[in-house]
């Protein structure tokens, strides 16, 4: 890694961003369709478990990606990518979707 990337903050610029999105995204989940709002919460869960495997693998060989500021980038999209999976789970309750959650 370069040193440019040592000094950023991925994981602070992605909470930074889901602040800034969050009402874009609410509109935008609200509307659409019930089945609509299902197939977004199905494509963010499955990108969101994606990244949490690259995680939860770099656990497993017994790295410690919490502590590592190499895996910066990938906690920043964790929390990027559970944020999606929250907001279109939000949108499904808030529109009374009987699937959500």
């Amino acid at each position: 890694m370069s040193d440019v990337d040592d000094e950023l903050d991925h994981q602070g610029m992605a909470i930074e961003l889901i602040d800034a999105f969050i009402e874009h995204d609410l509109a935008g989940l609200a509307g659409l369709d019930a089945a609509g709002r299902a197939a977004q919460l199905r494509a963010r869960q499955a990108v969101y478990e994606f990244v949490d495997e690259v995680w939860e693998g770099a656990k497993a060989r017994g790295l410690d990606p919490a502590t590592d500021p190499d895996w910066n980038a990938v906690a920043g999209l964790r929390d990027l990518t559970n944020a999606l999976v929250d907001h279109a789970s939000q949108a499904q309750a808030d529109a009374g979707d009987e699937d959500h959650g």
